[in-house]
Formats: structure tokens, sequence, C-alpha cells
């Protein structure tokens, strides 16, 4: 029995349908991360900015000194403490890729534990956009509102069903760029104040002298909470924008 479902034309249809499904939103995706490299690495490196004002400010009298007596030593510095970030971020990027798992990212940028995708909640996103008439929905969007679907079962149906079909339309493509810009972001960012918390509290305990001071984590902080706020935006407006279309 089992058998001859595995050779029936129709079930091998369905299977060669979901695998091109799965591979050409693996495409889209390495083509939007891509695509998101530079825009993600000038994100980065605005997080570096309230850091470097940081070491000026507690160090700008000793940097001042060695300007004045070693110019050419000083230009060195100068120079490494430029290159040195552009590096840093560079491998920054690769874990980001290699070590910070995608449900992890999804984790920080909706600040939720369990099934944090936005999918997941597409009924009650679909209610608050103005797009949407929830009277007129086609039957695919209809079931999602089914109060007997998991969160889990609604993300699917939700991504098999209306995403998937519209996935290359330009406003979609453009809001899911927009999500994984942020999303990654968000994690980078995150990661950044872990290492640079950690760099100081070793400064502090070692030599007794902090690397970075108060205002600039609460910088750091800020710009967190707006890069996870954007990313949120982005995630409903691509749900919605999904069931609208």
């Amino acid at each position: 029995m089992m058998h001859s479902s595995l050779t029936n034309p129709i079930y091998l249809c369905i299977i060669r349908q979901d695998a091109n499904k799965e591979q050409g939103a693996g495409t889209i995706m390495s083509d939007l991360k891509e695509k998101n490299e530079k825009a993600l690495m000038r994100r980065l490196l605005v997080a570096v900015v309230p850091i470097y004002i940081s070491l000026a400010v507690s160090h700008g009298g000793h940097a001042l000194q060695i300007v004045t007596s070693q110019p050419l030593a000083a230009f060195g510095q100068l120079a490494a403490i430029g290159i040195g970030p552009l590096l840093c971020l560079k491998v920054l990027l690769s874990l980001l890729s290699s070590v910070i798992d995608a449900h992890w990212k999804e984790r920080l940028a909706h600040l939720r534990w369990n099934n944090p995708l936005p999918g997941s909640r597409c009924d009650q996103i679909m209610t608050r956009d103005a797009r949407i008439d929830l009277a007129s929905l086609p039957p695919e969007a209809q079931a999602l509102r089914d109060d007997s679907l998991t969160p889990q079962e609604r993300n699917a149906r939700w991504y098999r069903d209306i995403y998937c079909p519209v996935r290359n339309d330009p406003a979609i493509l453009n809001s899911h760029r927009q999500y994984l810009l942020n999303r990654d972001a968000s994690a980078g960012v995150f990661l950044l104040i872990l290492i640079t918390g950690l760099t100081d509290l070793a400064s502090r305990l070692t030599i007794g002298a902090p690397l970075v001071l108060g205002p600039a984590y609460l910088a750091l902080l800020i710009y967190l909470a707006l890069l996870i706020a954007a990313a949120n935006l982005a995630g409903k407006r691509m749900v919605a924008g999904a069931i609208a279309n």
C-alpha cells in the first residue's frame, strides 16, 4: 500500500511542487541576504559610533598627548582604529550566518520565546490592517482565522498557501528584505553589545579603568530597540501584504 502511494504520479507531483517551493524560497532568501550585506554593514557601523565617542571622552587626554608628541605613531594608531572595526564586522557577519541560529534571531527580533515568526499571528495581524477586507477574504486566508489551528500550523499554512504564491511580488520582496535586514542587524548589535560589555568588564577588573561609559551603552540599547521595532514592523507588513495580495 505504501509502495503504490509513493509511485502514484499525483503524489509524486505534490512532493515535487513542495520541493520546488522550498528551493525557490531558499534562493530568494540567499539573494535577499546578499543584497542586504552592504546595508547590514552600515547598520553595524552605526553601532560602533557610540563606542568610539565613549573612548574619545574617557581617553581623549592620552590620545591628545600622543598626537602632539608622536604624530606618526598617532597616525598609525588612528589607521588601526579605523580598519579594526571593519575587519571585526566582517567576522561578525560570518558569525551571524554560521553561529547564530535563525530561530534565535527571530526570538530577539520579536521578543518572543515561543512561535516568534509573525506568520504564527497572521490571524491577529490581518484584523489590524486597513488594506484587508475580512468579509471578502479568499478561502485560503479565511482558513487562517480558524481558532483550532496551533501557531505552528497557522504559520505553515500562511507560508504555503499565502506567501509562496506571491513571494516574487516587488512589495513582498521589499518587505521581506527589510525584515531580514533589521532582524540580522538586531542580532549583530546584540552580539556587539555583549562582546563590548565583556571586554569592558575585563578592563575594569584588570586595570581598573572602563573602556566604555554608561551613555554609550544607553545609546546602543536605544539603537537595538529601534532595530527590533523596525524588524517587527517589516515582518507584520510582509505577512499582511501577502494576505492583501
